[in-house]
């Protein structure tokens, strides 16, 4: 049988137990140095000064007055950008009584990026005073001289009460409001004013004419109610003239002008 005498085989006991243990120490410490310079890296960041603090999405609220809340300043560390410190910033700023909501997040490694969501008015009522407030949807009362970049909003009447806004209300008119939206857009033109009488709870609109009264009636059997609003707009599209009022109150029929109200109510 031929001999090669080229080939070896690698008996395990011929590696250097020496040259093992060394391996072995050398990657211990390389590792090491790779924990220390990750623990340096982390503890310099955290002492690096905030450079850049971005505000966006306000127009009611100043930029100062978001960096007070937070108590945040460009003296400030990134070390105000754990995790744990943005949730408390969110947390100072959400309390507001304008901010629906708010995004606080690190923006680059430097910097600090905070995202306001501003109440915005939904109805509009007469203030005390004689002007014009707003109200958002949740009911917080919106001063006429922050929010009056966004008017044009329903005004009500009778939901207010001189101190504050009559929720059950609020609600009632959410409901038409939100209905009629959903039911045609053209709807909404003729909520633009709303009186409320507290003390039957009836509801009227006044169209934006002012020329004609639409009698709503209580807060109730709202999706039929518009239903045969939407359904008199079509047929007094052709009609010439306003009506002085549409009443819209009553069973199975829409009342126009003065004609005398012989129906069972609807509500």
């Amino acid at each position: 049988m031929p001999l090669n005498i080229f080939s070896h085989k690698e008996d395990p006991s011929d590696v250097n137990p020496e040259a093992r243990a060394g391996a072995i120490s050398q990657l211990i410490v390389v590792g090491l140095v790779v924990i220390a310079i990750l623990i340096l890296a982390i503890r310099w960041k955290s002492t690096q000064h905030v450079q850049s603090i971005v505000i966006e999405g306000v127009k009611v609220l100043r930029h100062e007055e978001i960096l007070a809340i937070a108590s945040l300043t460009m003296a400030d560390t990134t070390q105000s950008a754990s995790s744990k410190r943005l949730a408390v910033i969110r947390d100072r700023i959400i309390k507001h009584p304008y901010v629906k909501d708010v995004i606080v997040e690190s923006n680059g490694i430097k910097g600090l990026k905070i995202t306001i969501f501003e109440k915005q008015p939904y109805i509009a009522f007469p203030s005390s005073m004689g002007s014009i407030d707003y109200v958002d949807s949740t009911g917080t009362v919106l001063p006429y001289e922050k929010f009056s970049h966004s008017s044009d909003v329903p005004i009500i009447h009778g939901i207010y009460d001189g101190s504050r806004i009559n929720r059950n209300m609020l609600s009632s008119i959410k409901a038409i409001i939100e209905a009629a939206k959903m039911k045609d857009m053209g709807l909404q033109e003729l909520l633009s004013e709303i009186d409320i009488n507290k003390q039957t709870n009836e509801y009227t609109f006044i169209t934006t004419d002012g020329e004609t009264q639409i009698k709503f009636g209580s807060p109730e059997n709202i999706e039929r109610k518009l239903e045969k609003l939407r359904l008199y707009m079509l047929h007094s599209a052709t009609k010439q003239g306003h009506p002085t009022y549409v009443d819209i109150r009553w069973k199975n029929q829409i009342v126009i002008g003065k004609q005398p109200l012989l129906a069972s109510k609807d509500s």
